[in-house]
């Protein structure tokens, strides 16, 4: 599967490099020079931490994955794999939590913000949507795939089993006085 010529696993590598940098470079040029009374002093300071465990994730987490992902995949299954536990990781410890502060920021500022922030924001956004969903059905397809593995296709039960709750009888057809004789 390729975006603009890129495979996803490169494409996923390259936006999750550019937004933690991103998000680096606003903490670095707008948020740390507002004052407290405007940002706000955990504000600030979650921004920062977010920040950093975000690169530190993203290096030792998310990147890496996304490399074997691209290019040391063995089957589609192994790849999937990879490339959804490096989503999930950059969406636990950058995605979510950035776009939960810069949502934040931009309520408490009302609007009046620099224009690098409304671009974190966006991507944030973006990041936050994307990596939910994508994490969300691969949990759901990883759900339904245990509960067939271990649970069967359907529960199946005797119908002359002595434990059933209500031993199954054939029905009986009964005419009845408004029905017609054929259906």
């Amino acid at each position: 599967m390729y975006i603009f010529g890129l495979s996803i696993p490169l494409m996923l590598l390259l936006w999750h490099f550019i937004c933690c940098i991103l998000s680096i470079v606003e903490y670095v040029i707008w948020i740390r020079k507002q004052s407290l009374l405007d940002v706000g002093g955990t504000l600030r300071g979650a921004h920062l931490a977010f920040d950093i465990i975000g690169i530190v994730g993203y290096s030792f987490g998310g990147a890496p994955l996304f490399v074997y992902a691209y290019k040391y995949g063995l089957s589609y299954s192994k790849r999937r794999t990879r490339l959804l536990l490096g989503m999930a990781v950059m969406f636990i410890v950058w995605s979510f939590p950035i776009f939960i502060i810069e949502f934040v920021i931009l309520v408490s500022l009302g609007g009046r913000n620099y224009p690098l922030d409304g671009i974190v924001f966006i991507l944030s956004i973006i990041s936050s949507i994307l990596d939910g969903f994508c994490i969300w059905f691969g949990y759901m397809r990883f759900a339904a795939h245990c509960i067939h593995h271990y649970r069967g296709i359907e529960r199946q039960i005797d119908p002359r089993d002595s434990l059933t709750p209500y031993p199954m009888q054939p029905v009986r057809l009964v005419a009845g006085v408004d029905q017609p004789d054929t259906i």
